[in-house]
């Protein structure tokens, strides 16, 4: 399955921020950093989100391609650091 965005996940529903937000038991502002990928949802909100956007938790997890405090450039340098340390 091609990855979305957690706001056009929410979109397709037909929700507003707002509408989203009272369903999942947070701020419209903490949806709207998770949705601008500057924050990571925690994994129960995970399975909130899949199950009120009917998609895999996989799904909206690499929907969020970076945040703040890991992107996918340090992901990798990390990585590559991790298999140098192991060798």
């Amino acid at each position: 399955m091609r990855t979305r965005d957690l706001r056009k996940l929410r979109e397709d529903k037909k929700l507003t921020q707002e509408q989203a937000s009272k369903i999942l038991k947070i701020t419209k502002e903490y949806l709207s950093m998770i949705e601008r990928a500057e924050r990571n949802p925690s994994d129960t909100l995970k399975e909130g989100m899949a199950e009120l956007y009917n998609v895999s938790i996989a799904e909206i997890f690499l929907s969020i391609k970076q945040t703040k405090c890991l992107n996918k450039d340090k992901l990798q340098t990390k990585i590559k650091e991790e298999k140098r340390c192991i060798i």
